[in-house]
């Protein structure tokens, strides 16, 4: 159905305020105008899905959406976000091929739907203009090719009794202010139009909706809104049921998650697993001060700084220098990822150790005790591992990946399944061990029926790994 007067001249509108479309006559968006008509998408539901016929190209007005594409194992793997005021579906209409990726609302969305028919009405009027279509393609291409934008919607969501969510919510909207301006949105601005909200997404870079224990619908209404969900807890709280949290795993669209646990006091080692429990989808951010508070901002801003480090032997001990060179510069860390050596290293760094604790430590495991001295009959590994796994268990102790100070993945590769296995939870030694398991010098490490060996024979510097994990500046 075509649009009537009043609808052709707000498509007009609109068109000046987008890329491409603002470079276009007068006279083009007009006849453009002409041939569209609006869409609208709940949350959760599909835009387009991988595969189907390129039949129109759409363009954002309000809402948030995320394009995901198979990733060969029966699931689906995040691709990109398309933001209000941006274009989407442009390359399989030029070229006329199906949907590459899957697109689907994370919040309630509002499009114009520009059908391709009329594009090639388009293109015999002003042939000139398929050009700056095509170079928005291919931008369009690469961008969700790439990593995520940052967030700009977030619901604040307190899971434990004894958190001060306005509090909380008051001192992250202080640090993300430092990026941009922050709009705090509580349960006393309930009950206003969705015109109203997406108006204040617009003028704002953020958007904090912070949800209220008491209020269910208002609670809802912040989950709808967001591009990503903040779970605030308290690690001296206990969690009054041990089912996943509804708010963390049904979801139709999976969009980012953080758990944020709160240390009111000494750091309490296993509270992080056991929250994790409940949201197994969410990163971990351990908050103890001002210093993890802002980092926390940083890292949903897209302004973190994440230190990935590779693999290769011995050598991988010239990674401390590297640390050392970035404290004295005064870089914050804010998160960490390694293969290997690397990931020895880079635990010692999440763990937030000295630069003299991290070579001690090392030192010792590594060069006063030659870990590789416990030969065995070589039917699987020259040495038995039983030495290596007691000094890794000497140097980190039993603690979780899931209570570093800071969030860690390591690496290593999945002999049965021929891929990545990246290690996010679970006990932090045996992480380690399985990621230095040099096939033929050391043992495989078996966790849930997978065989597990050093990371380097499939990703030695996982840098892809970690820039999927965080967001984009």
């Amino acid at each position: 159905m075509t649009a009537n007067a009043q609808e052709q001249r707000r498509f007009v509108e609109l068109f000046g305020h987008v890329p491409w479309f603002a470079t276009l006559p007068e006279q083009a968006r007009v006849l453009l105008a002409a041939g569209c008509d609006w869409r609208r998408v709940a949350g959760g539901e599909a835009l387009f899905f991988e595969g189907e016929a390129s039949d129109a190209v759409y363009l954002l007005v309000n809402g948030s959406l995320a394009a995901f594409q198979n990733d060969g194992h029966g699931g689906s793997q995040l691709v990109g976000h398309i933001m209000a005021g941006e274009s989407v579906g442009e390359l399989g209409v030029l070229i006329s091929r199906p949907r590459s990726a899957t697109v689907r609302a994370l919040r309630d969305s509002e499009l114009v739907r520009l059908p391709a028919t009329h594009l090639d009405v388009l293109a015999e009027t002003f042939p000139q203009a398929l050009l700056g279509l095509a170079r928005l393609a291919l931008r369009r291409h690469g961008e969700l090719q790439a990593h995520g934008a940052a967030p700009r919607t977030l619901a604040l969501l307190p899971q434990s009794a004894g958190v001060d969510i306005d509090l909380f919510a008051d001192r992250l909207a202080e640090d993300l202010s430092r990026f941009g301006s922050v709009r705090t949105l509580r349960v006393s601005d309930a009950g206003q139009a969705a015109g109203q909200y997406h108006a204040i997404e617009a003028a704002s870079k953020f958007v904090l909706y912070v949800a209220d224990g008491n209020d269910d619908a208002w609670r809802q209404q912040c989950r709808r809104q967001a591009d990503a969900l903040l779970f605030i807890v308290r690690a001296s709280d206990v969690p009054s049921s041990s089912a996943a949290w509804p708010d963390a795993v049904d979801e139709a669209v999976p969009r980012r998650q953080y758990l944020i646990v709160q240390h009111l006091s000494k750091p309490r080692f296993g509270a992080g697993r056991r929250w994790h429990t409940l949201c197994p989808r969410a990163s971990i951010h351990h908050v103890r001060d001002a210093r993890d508070n802002a980092r926390v901002a940083r890292l949903i801003g897209g302004q973190s700084l994440a230190l990935v480090l590779s693999g290769g032997g011995a050598r991988g001990f010239a990674h401390i220098g590297v640390v050392k060179a970035l404290r004295e510069a005064d870089l914050e860390i804010d998160s960490v990822g390694g293969t290997s050596i690397g990931a020895i290293i880079g635990a010692g760094v999440a763990a937030e150790w000295s630069i003299e604790e991290m070579t001690e430590r090392f030192r010792h495991a590594f060069y006063d005790t030659n870990p590789l001295s416990d030969y065995t009959l070589p039917l699987v590994s020259i040495v038995s591992g039983r030495k290596v796994s007691r000094l890794l268990r000497e140097t980190y102790g039993e603690r979780d990946i899931e209570d570093l100070p800071l969030p860690f993945f390591c690496v290593s590769a999945n002999l049965t399944r021929g891929d990545a296995y990246v290690h996010r939870d679970g006990t932090l030694w045996q992480a380690l061990r399985a990621s230095i398991a040099i096939p033929g010098l050391l043992p495989p490490v078996f966790r849930g029926g997978q065989v597990l060996v050093d990371g380097g024979v499939v990703n030695n510097l996982p840098v892809d790994l970690m820039r999927a994990s965080t967001v984009a500046k």
